[in-house]
Parts: C-alpha cells; structure tokens; sequence
C-alpha cells in the first residue's frame, strides 16, 4: 500500500489517499462529503497524477462503508469544483454513481 501525500492551499495536510493494487483509495471525512450536491470527490491533481496508473476510485467512508467506482465512470460522471485559492480542485462525483462494495456501520446523515 503506497500513501500519496497531498496538502490543501494553505498547506495543511489534506485526506489521505493510498494506492492499494489497481485502487486509488482515499479516507473520506464527514467534511469531505460535498452534501449540496450529494458527492464526494478526488484532488484534481491526485487525479491527473494518478488516473492512469488505476483502474478503480474507492472511499472509504467515516461509518466503515466502501464505495467504489470505475476510472472510465468517474471521468465521464465527475465534476470540478473548487477556487485553487481557499479550497483545492476537486473532481467530484454523486453519491448515487458510486457501488457499495462493504457496508456501514451506521448512516453517513445521522
């Protein structure tokens, strides 16, 4: 499993994110959920670094579920969002496009 460090526009240290197999796969936090449009989403520059290398995007979500969604799906379904200045660009995609591959412990919107 090999760690990818990224940093947000202020330096701080943003989600991790690991490369395990074929799989990008990031840690996602309540606050990285983007709950107005019901997504969750990659850096851009993760994403340009990364995407051909892999071949599946996976979260793994704060109440222990596993989404998942393939490459190929997370281009054509994804979304930028983000000023580069406060908050980092960020290829975003809905909720309802990713599959459950393991199940929660608990809801995401208690």
């Amino acid at each position: 499993m090999n760690k990818i460090k990224i940093s947000s526009p202020s330096g701080a240290h943003t989600s991790p994110y690991w490369l395990k197999g074929s799989a990008l796969v990031k840690q996602v936090k309540e606050r990285h959920i983007y709950r107005l449009r019901q997504a969750v989403g990659i850096d851009e520059q993760v994403w340009q670094d990364q995407r051909s290398h892999v071949s599946i995007v996976r979260f793994v979500f704060p109440d222990g579920s596993v989404r998942e969604i393939g490459v190929n799906e997370f281009q054509g379904k994804s979304f930028l969002h983000g000023d580069g200045a406060r908050f980092a660009v960020t290829r975003f995609v809905a909720l309802a496009d990713l599959v459950l591959v393991k199940d929660g412990m608990r809801s995401l919107f208690n």
